[in-house]
């Protein structure tokens, strides 16, 4: 008999709590949504990215037009190990053709890819070794060029960076 009553006991329980929680989601989810709504206009109005990062903008395959720049030594900071260690790298520039400053902008970065590549060897020079051959600071080096280009040039013509020789030692 004792088994029979606790049974039927834990049988009530099971059902009260099968009871509160489907008064739980009936409860929490329409202000869980509210609140999710809330935050998503907020979010608009200061307009801050949800989704995840930022993507670069993108240029029409027929307006893409490549400047190559040949690969040069470059020395890398010091990382302490008394070694001296260098890169050796080439840049590929990728520019709008269909921007306006297209056609000036080309001649000037073609017969001064001197003064390009000194902006490029001016941000990898921070660098030491161990994080020039990690991935994550390759594209982090790749976004700052492009940024000092952009800066130095006072355009977004330039829409991309990347090497077309990346060999270190």
């Amino acid at each position: 008999m004792k088994k029979n009553l606790m049974s039927v006991i834990i049988f009530a329980i099971c059902v009260v709590n099968l009871i509160l929680n489907i008064i739980i989601v009936f409860v929490c989810m329409p202000s869980a949504k509210k609140t999710n709504n809330l935050i998503t206009n907020i979010a608009s109005v200061l307009e801050l990215e949800l989704e995840g990062k930022f993507e670069k903008p993108t240029v029409a395959l027929e307006n893409m037009a490549v400047i190559n720049i040949d690969a040069q030594v470059v020395n890398l900071s010091d990382d302490g190990s008394g070694d001296k260690h260098y890169v050796q790298m080439g840049l590929t520039l990728g520019l709008d053709s269909s921007a306006e400053e297209y056609a000036s902008l080309s001649t000037v970065l073609t017969d001064g890819s001197g003064a390009v590549f000194d902006e490029a060897r001016n941000v990898v020079q921070r660098y030491t070794y161990a994080e020039v051959t990690n991935q994550a600071t390759q594209e982090k080096i790749k976004d700052e060029i492009l940024q000092n280009l952009q800066k130095r040039y006072g355009t977004t013509c330039i829409y991309s960076v990347s090497f077309s020789k990346f060999t270190t030692q």
